[in-house]
């Protein structure tokens, strides 16, 4: 049998090695947006954007995170349907006119009916540091806590027949 050189002999444990040392830079806690997934292998992500989708009481929201002045702001987008019509159905379109105008005022959230008439609900929020999982989520509780009310009013009422 052959004898093996040493450089054959070491299996490459270089992707590995990189990632231990690009751990061993970090310092808990990890800010999600600057830790990346690089391990060692690439740059990490350093746009400080994080987007992600959720539902809450059956509204479909999209998230996004960024960085203003080195600190992280979660901005939040719900849409929550369609402005009926008044031909399709002008009581509910009354309503919920009534109860968007009463949300602007006091949800703490923007309400909007786009050119498309979708009734569009966003807000945002500086979430401090260190940017974590747990101050995204807490972030975002935050703002639907605020506005589930009218959320839940909305919701209702949109689905009225």
């Amino acid at each position: 049998m052959a004898a093996m050189s040493d450089a054959s002999a070491q299996p490459d444990h270089a992707p590995f090695d990189g990632a231990l040392a690009s751990l061993g830079r970090l310092a808990p806690p990890f800010e999600i947006d600057r830790f990346g997934a690089s391990f060692g292998l690439g740059p990490a992500r350093a746009s400080g954007v994080l987007n992600f989708r959720f539902c809450f009481q059956e509204v479909p929201f999209t998230a996004c995170t960024e960085r203003r002045n080195d600190r992280p702001v979660l901005r939040l987008t719900g849409d929550l349907g369609h402005l009926p019509y008044t031909i399709e159905n002008a009581a509910r379109r009354r309503r919920l006119r009534k109860v968007l105008a009463a949300t602007r005022r006091a949800s703490g959230l923007h309400w909007e009916i786009t050119r498309e008439n979708l009734i569009r609900a966003s807000g945002e929020i500086d979430l401090g540091l260190p940017l974590t999982p747990t101050a995204v989520i807490a972030g975002a509780t935050t703002l639907l806590l605020r506005s589930r009310p009218y959320l839940d009013l909305i919701v209702g009422v949109a689905s009225e027949s």
